[in-house]
């Protein structure tokens, strides 16, 4: 199981394409974004994945849709020989409820194609992984057909908050470790922040 010790990558997951852009399901892509812009950095497309490098870390975007997202993330970190205890992955969750996220060091896909893909692609659950809240999925709507449409302008302030505070996690995170820098965001959000 992932512990303290530093994240070398930090990946995100969606689809490429405007088509998604501004889907739900890309709310990982969106969380990486936001990270890499601040930092100054761009993003360079590289076979099957957008990636940027910093004096920091490395960031990875797979842009083979999903349920694939795993093929380039591995072999990304055979190559530069990155240990899955040494990732973070930002993907969207129905089931947890929207503007808020939770953070696993581990664990199963709960029906999320993208972290399947991971997990088959590097035969392990044991990395960790931050849940971006797109829930409840609402009655009557399929799965699919949730996931895959955009965010109502009504909800920007909401997405956007949840961004900055990915951004904040990626600085705690850099410099403390993964355990105590999520901690450290925690403990800034705990009094009023609808963000747990």
């Amino acid at each position: 199981m992932p512990k303290s010790g530093l994240i070398k990558l930090f990946v995100g997951l969606g689809n490429p394409g405007e088509k998604y852009k501004n889907t739900r399901h890309n709310f990982g892509f969106k969380a990486l974004d936001c990270i890499v812009e601040s930092l100054g950095q761009k993003w360079k497309t590289d076979n099957m994945a957008d990636i940027s490098v910093s004096t920091k870390a490395s960031f990875i975007k797979p842009v083979t849709y999903m349920n694939l997202s795993g093929e380039p993330l591995a072999a990304f970190m055979k190559y530069y020989k990155i240990k899955p205890s040494e990732i973070l992955v930002f993907y969207d969750d129905f089931a947890v409820a929207f503007g808020s996220w939770k953070i696993r060091m581990s664990g199963s896909a709960g029906g999320h194609n993208g972290i399947s893909s991971i997990i088959s692609c590097l035969g392990t659950q044991e990395f960790a992984r931050v849940k971006l809240g797109i829930g409840p999925l609402p009655e009557k709507i399929p799965t699919a057909n949730f996931v895959l449409s955009n965010f109502p302008r009504e909800d920007n302030e909401t997405v956007n908050n949840v961004l900055n505070k990915c951004v904040e996690l990626f600085n705690a995170v850099d410099s403390l470790g993964l355990e105590k820098g999520w901690a450290k965001v925690m403990e800034t959000l705990a009094n009023n922040s609808g963000v747990n």
